[in-house]
């Protein structure tokens, strides 16, 4: 090919995990991976339920996606005049009681001590069962299904933010049928980053040479690959980054050229690939990694590093492009190298990432970004090109991909809580530049 000129589940609600174990047993290219401390869960959620039942009719920014884009909760329909739970323990911080035709009528906020609040809007007038003050159980009956508001029919509006993020997305999934009042309230189920090119179902990798020409590697889910040669013309490609950044579960992947400008390539199957220029600017940002959803939308974005030492997320817009830029962390300028996915499971994407003395370290995704960080490996001074983030195993879970100096290819298989031993994937890889 050549380059163009131009749920409900369990009975717990997961709580964030720091990656418990992680790495204890295994070598690595060029160090060892050691567990970090004690694993610790941030400010604990609590078991949440749903507040309702009924059928789910549409998410944050509409369902399909976008066709709401100022809708700020998920409306849950075919339930008037039930009644509405409280989704966990709290204190109740609004309670208004209004027949209003505008807004969200009749509603109540609850804040957990988790760092979520939750709203429950739309309720029948005169139907609240709570004062503002109220210190409330998971499970109070705060109202009635109602239409009151901003509302054509009878449903429940209910928004969950934590730490001032709208985390609702994460929590269910356009058309969803059959939800049950008081049953586990858990995030939908966490998927690897897509790196299938070939549609087969298992994920790929794709190596730029250092004379500018692309081969396919396709997988074949137990770390074997059938390479493929897909043309010349990448020399000014200097950055790619895997993922379903178009939304129709097939594998993209996004090229920064020397040039500044981004570029998609939209995965159509068979290792082909339709490109078309999604953005300008990009030299100045020194990684670029994604794939992986970080602000609780359940699409796939970019994050990258500036010159300046800041993570800036671009969030993925569903169609293959990206919004501005927003600054999500600070201080790394001393990271040489990340990889973006899942690690911990919980729905929110998280990063590897090297520091420039070898160590490794894990940030978890907090629903907005990345959390504070914790050392997860040492020694990784030796590795010249590492990425993963997508499953290359087939057991559903984000695997590691690390290149060492002399271009054999390792392959760390993620097994929820812990690698498990690594086992070398490939031999001769110094040929090339990139590896994706």
């Amino acid at each position: 090919m050549n380059q163009p000129n131009r749920r409900p589940g369990t009975a717990v609600h997961r709580l964030s995990r720091l990656l418990a174990g992680v790495v204890a047993a295994i070598a690595v290219v060029a160090g060892v991976l050691v567990p970090p401390p004690a694993a610790q869960a941030a400010a604990a959620e609590g078991i949440f339920v749903m507040p309702v039942s009924g059928r789910v009719a549409h998410l944050v920014k509409g369902c399909p996606a976008g066709s709401r884009p100022t809708h700020e909760g998920v409306d849950i329909n075919l339930n008037s005049n039930t009644p509405i739970y409280a989704a966990a323990g709290g204190t109740v911080t609004t309670a208004t009681n209004s027949n209003a035709t505008s807004g969200y009528g009749s509603q109540v906020v609850i804040t957990h001590p988790s760092g979520h609040t939750t709203r429950y809007a739309h309720m029948v007038y005169g139907s609240l069962a709570v004062k503002v003050g109220a210190v409330v159980p998971r499970g109070t009956v705060l109202g009635r299904v109602g239409s009151t508001g901003n509302s054509t029919g009878p449903h429940l509006h209910f928004e969950m933010f934590r730490n001032g993020v709208n985390v609702t997305n994460r929590y269910f999934i356009c058309g969803q049928v059959n939800v049950t009042a008081l049953a586990p309230l858990e995030p939908r189920p966490s998927k690897p980053v897509n790196a299938d090119y070939n549609a087969d179902g298992k994920a790929d990798i794709l190596g730029v040479s250092s004379a500018g020409r692309m081969t396919a590697y396709n997988g074949n889910g137990k770390g074997g690959w059938a390479s493929v040669a897909l043309g010349s013309g990448w020399g000014t490609t200097r950055l790619m980054v895997h993922g379903d950044f178009s939304g129709d579960n097939r594998g993209d992947f996004v090229a920064a050229r020397t040039d500044g400008s981004l570029w998609l390539y939209r995965g159509t199957g068979g290792n082909r690939f339709a490109a078309s220029q999604i953005g300008r600017g990009w030299n100045g940002l020194t990684m670029i990694s994604g794939g992986a959803d970080y602000n609780s939308d359940g699409i796939a974005d970019l994050v990258a590093v500036g010159g300046d030492g800041y993570l800036y997320l671009y969030a993925g817009t569903g169609g293959g492009g990206v919004t501005a830029a927003g600054t999500i962390a600070q201080g790394w300028a001393n990271n040489d190298a990340m990889v973006a996915g899942d690690f911990n499971g919980d729905g929110a994407g998280d990063i590897m990432a090297r520091d420039k003395a070898g160590k490794l370290f894990f940030y978890p995704g907090n629903g907005s970004g990345v959390g504070a960080p914790t050392q997860v490996g040492q020694g990784w001074s030796g590795v010249t090109a590492l990425t993963g983030g997508a499953d290359y195993t087939g057991d559903g879970r984000p695997d590691l991909l690390a290149r060492d100096s002399a271009g054999s290819l390792w392959l760390y298989p993620w097994l929820g809580s812990a690698f498990g031993a690594r086992t070398k994937v490939g031999n001769g890889w110094n040929v090339h530049r990139l590896i994706l």
